[in-house]
């Protein structure tokens, strides 16, 4: 991956402003969700032309979706959080992420208790600069809730299953297609949804998919191999 095809921190900005007033005009998000999507935005448009930047969405904070009626539990609302920083690659062939924890959980409602939690992340580096076992981008179930009693987490952390990396814009597609689908119909063929999904995408899957492509051609060798995190610099 080029480091030009990364969007600049304004380019990024633009694209999250676009995202909140897409999901607020659809009834997706709550008000607050909106205004919080529209401060990062801003930050990131103060970085101007700055191709390495970040951002967090504290879990306390969180993008709220609109509850939605289930049969089992009344009323649930799934929200999404995310740690993010974006920086060029050394080379062509490493993602583009030094940060990536993205977090999907869904709340039963009116209780607030929390029903399910999906991590999508890099995986964690040590002090000596090797990775944590496992797929370098990983799905994970349960995991530690931010600020939250450790007797709570769920004990077992793997299996830790590849997966392709999802900032904000996936995710949030991702709640939408799952939670929504009939809204989901409705935005998923729009012009300038398809430009932002293409955005994320962009961003996220050409290093991933590349790795992949390259165990498919060739001698015959292991995918879940070459995405293991100990691979990276191979």
């Amino acid at each position: 991956m080029n480091w030009v095809e990364i969007p600049t921190a304004k380019e990024m900005g633009a694209k999250l402003d676009y995202l909140s007033d897409q999901l607020f005009r659809a009834q997706l998000i709550q008000p607050c969700s909106k205004s919080l999507l529209y401060n990062i935005s801003k930050q990131l448009k103060e970085l101007r032309q700055a191709r390495s930047w970040k951002y967090t969405i504290k879990e306390s904070e969180s993008i709220k979706f609109v509850p939605i009626k289930d049969k089992k539990l009344g009323q649930i609302a799934p929200r999404v959080y995310i740690d993010v920083a974006v920086n060029p690659p050394e080379t062509d062939d490493k993602p583009p992420f030094s940060r990536l924890n993205t977090t999907i959980e869904v709340i039963d409602l009116p209780a607030s208790n929390l029903q399910s939690r999906w991590h999508i992340d890099l995986a964690n580096r040590k002090a000596d600069g090797t990775y944590q076992a496992g797929p370098l981008f990983h799905l994970q179930g349960g995991g530690h809730k931010p600020k939250g009693n450790r007797a709570d987490d769920l004990k077992v952390s793997i299996p830790r299953w590849e997966s392709p990396p999802k900032e904000l814009i996936l995710a949030c597609e991702m709640i939408i297609a799952n939670f929504y689908p009939d809204k989901w119909e409705k935005i998923s063929t729009q012009k300038k949804w398809l430009e932002l999904i293409h955005v994320g995408q962009q961003l996220c899957y050409p290093i991933y998919f590349q790795r992949i492509q390259n165990c498919l051609s060739g001698q015959p060798q292991s995918v879940l191999k070459a995405l293991w995190a100990n691979r990276i610099n191979e």
